[in-house]
């Protein structure tokens, strides 16, 4: 079974909104979860009423599953907020495309062995070898691949490029963590 998400959290590492309980509350007033239920030991939502209208996917007919595992296959539509965590954590599937330099499109083709090394020390920057300037990892150009974050709104069922937050949605996150929001999808196969 894969894992197809579509990951939203806040845009930079250092915004992280604490309290959980807002968040959720606000969700689910909105429509965007329903009821909780529980996968793999852990919390996480059935889709809202407004859930369809909250998230816009793309295509001429996609085929959403909003049901739950075993009645309407693996890859059914749920939610999880997953954090805040303590650190700072770095997500990416086998999906994570090869990041650029922000300043001249420089491909890191070692960036494993960056990430590793970044768990060791977030602090540390890293130095592009064809333009010279530095960036911390975060600031790396991703291409809606993989992220960073403390906090991460997790919906599950969605594939590479299938779905994407609307405006509605991203403009409620904001208002409700006082941070602006970004998106990114996984793939764990």
């Amino acid at each position: 079974m894969a894992d197809n998400q579509l990951i939203l959290h806040p845009a930079k590492t250092a915004d992280t909104p604490h309290n959980k309980r807002d968040l959720l509350y606000r969700l689910e007033q909105l429509g965007f979860i329903g009821t909780p239920l529980t996968f793999n030991g852990q919390q996480h939502y059935r889709p809202g009423a407004r859930f369809l209208q909250l998230l816009t996917f793309l295509g001429c007919s996609p085929v959403v599953a909003l049901g739950e595992p075993g009645v309407t296959g693996d890859e059914y539509c749920h939610i999880q907020l997953d954090g805040p965590s303590d650190q700072l954590r770095f997500v990416g599937g086998s999906n994570v495309k090869t990041p650029r330099c922000p300043g001249c499109g420089f491909h890191l083709e070692n960036w494993p062995a960056l990430i590793e090394a970044w768990q060791r020390s977030p602090a540390q920057p890293w130095r592009c070898p064809l333009c010279g300037k530095e960036y911390l990892l975060p600031q790396l150009r991703w291409r809606q691949c993989a992220g960073f974050g403390r906090l991460f709104l997790r919906i599950w069922g969605v594939f590479e490029g299938e779905a994407v937050p609307s405006e509605e949605l991203l403009k409620v996150l904001h208002e409700v963590s006082g941070v602006e929001w970004q998106y990114f999808y996984f793939r764990q196969a």
